[in-house]
Order: structure tokens, then sequence, then C-alpha cells
């Protein structure tokens, strides 16, 4: 059975000279291929007849495209793409097909309504909001197949390659064409799964790059062996914004809930999805979410027996008049515990480190402590992830890959992609599962303008563990001052001149 590959959809009406602008899809037979609703943006201002179609179109109703309107929606379709390392011995491929149905999912409907409510995109307009949540189905009608496959079987088939479950942490690969640029078709980029929110966990976010034109492109889980892949996704939404902060990451509809909410509405049969716990345990097993008044950030359990956290001291700036909270779990109601404040550094001085304490017997038993890394030198291109609660205080736990990109006794810098509300997470080895510091900031311009989310700087481990373990060791509080640095060096550093710390 051949894995769904990527494709290029151009409008048919696009003149081919000077290179035309289009979107990705995904060939899920020799006739199909599945796309997104945003391929529809450039022609819907113009057409009376589409913008109609789409605006009266039924949330969970698979829909034949009017036979007066399919003239419209002629695509010429380039396949095979990627599939040779030299491409100039590898031209692409044309077809011609067109949208013959559509699908509004109504579980990405829901949660684009609910979830990202809030939220803007690289492209906003009214007609774009109710796009992002349309499957497009293309029937290539110049296939080279010789028995025709319906769009039942193509889904059938396409939903028996797609894994039951998404494990956070899961190596992935986008393939799309950025910008919708045939220069670009079959470009490939690599991440992790991040998190999976909405309902039925439809909605992917890895950090994986994704650009516009790349709606449409499949995303495919990398298996252990680094040999093989499966699809799981569909890129929906490559640029976003969240609270005013650019998200660097990528949306894509987790195509198992998807494609089977399909099938059961045309009565198909289908296997039904045996949901796991979507946790990776090594990596969320020692991370909490922090509250203190209006503002969150994230905790790190590094000592279960005395119910010892870490964050960031500015996560509990407000602790003089807020209380502290520590909510273990999330996604589950009555785990909220009151946490102690055992000292902050002083505001913005070196090392931004704060110490909670909760009553031991309050501790979640799924927690388990992190382990501090005791190694002071780090090799640069090391694999790391961040783990921490950015965007939404409701939901497990999102994880950013990275490497290390330099490393100093004072200060530990990774290209994790971190946002607000990533404060005091952990960056973990990805080999040995030791901690090698915690988040503190990423980088904003001097003049406040951009933000780089992924340059990301940490406290390295080495500073934390002398204090934790001197503290530990006498139930002295007054020991934790050891974190407040005056160096005049380490507050240089920390100072990044000319650029400012974007405290999360």
């Amino acid at each position: 059975m051949d894995v769904p590959s990527s494709a290029l959809l151009l409008h048919s009406s696009i003149d081919k000279d000077p290179l035309p602008q289009g979107c990705s899809g995904i060939s899920i037979s020799t006739d199909w291929i599945l796309t997104h609703g945003i391929v529809l943006d450039p022609i819907i201002d113009k057409s009376y007849a589409v913008s109609n179609f789409v605006t009266n179109m039924v949330s969970g109703e698979l829909i034949t495209v009017p036979r007066e309107l399919m003239s419209e929606l002629k695509f010429r379709v380039y396949r095979d793409l990627g599939n040779d390392n030299d491409s100039r011995s590898s031209p692409l491929k044309e077809h011609h097909g067109m949208i013959v149905a559509a699908w509004q999912c109504p579980l990405l409907k829901k949660t684009f309504d609910e979830f990202f409510k809030t939220w803007s995109f690289s492209k906003s307009s009214e007609f774009t909001r109710s796009l992002r949540s349309i499957f497009l189905f293309v029937r290539i009608y110049n296939s080279e197949s010789i028995v025709e496959t319906s769009l039942e079987q193509a889904l059938s088939c396409l939903l028996n390659q797609i894994p039951r479950n998404l494990i956070r942490g899961s190596s992935v690969i986008i393939e799309s064409t950025p910008f919708g640029n045939p220069v670009f078709a079959g470009s490939i980029a690599h991440g992790v799964i991040s998190n999976v929110v909405g309902d039925e966990g439809c909605v992917i976010m890895t950090d994986a790059y994704a650009f516009p034109g790349g709606e449409g492109g499949p995303v495919y889980i990398i298996l252990p062996d680094s040999k093989h892949r499966i699809i799981s996704g569909m890129v929906i939404a490559p640029l976003s914004w969240c609270r005013g902060e650019w998200v660097d990451y990528t949306f894509a509809a987790n195509l198992m809930p998807c494609v089977l909410n399909i099938l059961r509405k045309k009565n198909l049969p289908c296997r039904p999805i045996t949901y796991q716990e979507n946790i990776d345990v090594a990596l969320d097993r020692g991370v909490v979410l922090v509250r203190c008044g209006i503002n969150w950030g994230t905790g790190v359990l590094v000592h279960k027996d005395t119910g010892t956290f870490l964050t960031c001291s500015h996560v509990v700036a407000e602790a003089s008049e807020r209380e502290i909270s520590i909510i273990m779990r999330p996604d589950k109601t009555n785990s909220c515990i009151r946490a102690k404040l055992l000292y902050r550094t002083p505001e913005n001085q070196p090392y931004d480190i704060a110490v909670l304490r909760m009553d031991p017997q309050d501790v979640d038993p799924s927690l388990k402590s992190v382990r501090l890394s005791h190694t002071a030198i780090l090799n640069k291109g090391e694999p790391v992830v961040s783990i921490g609660f950015p965007f939404s205080s409701s939901i497990r736990p999102t994880i950013s890959s990275g490497v290390v990109s330099k490393s100093m006794d004072c200060a530990l810098l990774t290209t994790c992609c971190v946002q607000s509300g990533t404060s005091g997470g952990p960056i973990i080895n990805r080999t040995t599962g030791d901690m090698l510091g915690m988040v503190v900031c990423n980088v904003l311009s001097s003049d406040g303008t951009t933000l780089y989310p992924r340059m990301s700087l940490a406290v390295p481990a080495t500073i934390l563990s002398g204090p934790l373990r001197e503290y530990l060791r006498t139930d002295n509080p007054n020991v934790l001052r050891a974190f407040t640095c005056d160096d005049a060096i380490v507050c240089k550093i920390w100072d990044f001149y000319p650029f400012l710390p974007a405290k999360l």
C-alpha cells in the first residue's frame, strides 16, 4: 500500500508565466487528491457562485459540488513530488482535476470557533475563517488508474493507514509546497508533535515549519526505525498569532477523527478509535502548571518527597498579593493545590528563579521528580526538547524540539520554540531524559517589535542544583538566596545587549 504523497494544486485560471502560486494537497489515491479549503481563497472573492456555495455549506455534510459550478473549480495538479533526489531528472507530472465534493468538519469548526476564537491567522477574512475547517476532494480525470476508485474507497484506504493515537514528542515531517510556488514543491520540514487539541484531538500542533501555500500538505509520523513514515495529518494553519504574539507552530488536522467522521456519516464500516493516554510519560511526568493571579507559567517537580518545585520568579511576581496555585493535571478537575513561595530572585536580576513548596501528600501520585543534569559542558547541536504551557492553561503541556545552540556557565541557549507560558519549563536531554536547564525567556529586539520564539535562554541545571541540594539537606529556605547573582559578567550576559529579554 503506497503512502499518500504530497501534491501541488494550481487553479486553472492562473497563468503559467510568471510562476503561479498554488496550494498543497495529499494524493490519497491515483484518482483523488485531498486538500484544504484555503485553496479556494484566491477565487472566492471573484465568484459569487463559489462564495455562495461555501456560505451555505452545512457542517458535517459531505456535499457534492453542483455540476454548474465545477467549471470554476478546475485545477492543474502536480504529483510524485520529492520522490527523486535529483529533481532535474524527475519533472513534476501534471494532471487535471476538479473539486467534486466538500466537507466542513464539525470537529475542526468547533475547535476554531472555541479554542482559536481569540487567535488571528495570516489570512483573516470572514470567508477565510470559514474555509479553515473545510476539506476538499479533487477528482483526477486524466489519471492512469486501470480501475477507478470511489471517494469512499479512497478514504477507507486512507483511514487504514492513519495511526489510532498520537504521542506528543513523536518525530514528524511536513511535506508541502511553500508559498504554493512550484520551485519549492515537495519541500520537507522536521519537528515533533507538540500537542493535540480540540474535540477528539482533531488538531495537531507541531513545531515543524510550514509556510503559506503549505495548507493541505501531509504531516507524517516518522517510525522509530527512521526509514518509514505514516500519514497522520494535513496542514491547515501555518501562521498564527495568540494574544498578539507570533506563534511559531504549525497547526494540522488530525486525519484520524476527521476522516472517521466522514465515513461514519456515510454509514460505511470503519474501525473505532481506541485512544490511549496522549502523553509521553518520560517528558511529562514532572511538569506542572503554576498560576499566580491572572498569570500562569510552568513548574518542574524537583523533589517529590518534600513537594518542591521550581519555576521562574516573574511567573509569581504577584505572590505578595495573589495566591500561588499548582495545577498538576490541567485536563482534570480537582488537581489545583495551593503552594507556598519559599524564595524568588529579585526582579530583573539573574537568575529569575522561584522555589515553591506544597504538602507532599497533595502531590499527584502520577508525577515524578525530574532529574537535574550534573554535566557542566554541553555539546552544540545536542538534541533537546522544551516543555511548557503556552497558549492555554487547560491542555496538557506543549513540547518543542531543538538543539543546544550555545552553552555557557551561566546560560543555556537553545533553538526550542518557546512562547508565553513556557517560563519555568524544563529543557530536557532527549537521550537521557535529564533536565539541562529551566526556560526563562526568548529574545525580543531592542525596539520591541520583533520576537524570536526559536531563540530561548535557560538557566543551566548546574546553577540550579547546588542551592537546591543545600536546601533539601538543611530545610532552610535562606540558603536559596544563593540563587541571586550580582556578578557583573553574568548580569551583562543576561541583559543580552543589544537585545532585551522577552519575559514569558
